[in-house]
């Protein structure tokens, strides 16, 4: 392989090849391939590093759908570090209970008056910034800490409702609306 475009070709060749039918057993089986690029250069030392950035090229490719190939560029490498950065310290953050409820009050539009409220968490980073959770709740789903973040959020969401509708009597309680992750759906013990 002279140039990156010579193992492009080679990876569409095996695709193609790979799209016909394979007979097994009397059925016909149709197979797909994801296919991760990495071309040697001088910045590579070991071949574990050549062969880790194929995997994170492969990965990238499954990610686009089925039957795919990618080439791999630093700003993968840089991401798949940020990402495993991201998992290690939401997994600290799970264990130190770092994530905050916030509520969003919801209105009777005809009273002006308070019926209830939607919960809404919030990850109080140690390093002081409080993050939304368009920056962590992908790869908290994607490694099953959701169930750990969802669990903290309802059982403290409980709490201030009972403190709330103790310290509030009404005729009506008060309720609070929480988000629940997709993920949870998929469990027995929901």
């Amino acid at each position: 392989i002279g140039e990156v475009n010579d193992a492009v070709r080679v990876a569409k060749r095996i695709q193609d090849e790979l799209q016909a039918p394979f007979n097994v057993e009397g059925h016909e089986v149709f197979t797909s391939t994801s296919i991760g690029i990495a071309v040697s250069s001088a910045d590579y030392d070991r071949p574990e590093d050549l062969l880790r950035d194929a995997d994170t090229a492969m990965f990238r490719a499954k990610a686009l759908g089925k039957a795919s190939y990618v080439v791999f560029d630093t700003a993968m490498h840089a991401r798949a570090v940020s990402l495993l950065k991201l998992e290690t310290e939401l997994r600290r953050a799970v264990q130190r209970e770092e994530f905050r409820v916030h509520y969003q009050p919801i209105v009777e539009l005809e009273t002006g008056k308070i019926v209830g409220f939607e919960a809404l968490v919030r990850w109080q980073h140690p390093d002081g910034e409080l993050l939304l959770p368009k920056d962590f709740l992908t790869v908290a789903e994607e490694t099953g800490l959701i169930i750990a973040i969802d669990r903290q959020v309802v059982r403290d969401v409980c709490k201030q409702l009972r403190s709330w509708n103790a310290q509030f009597r009404r005729s009506v309680p008060l309720t609070v609306s929480v988000n629940v992750s997709g993920v949870q759906f998929l469990r027995p013990d929901m």
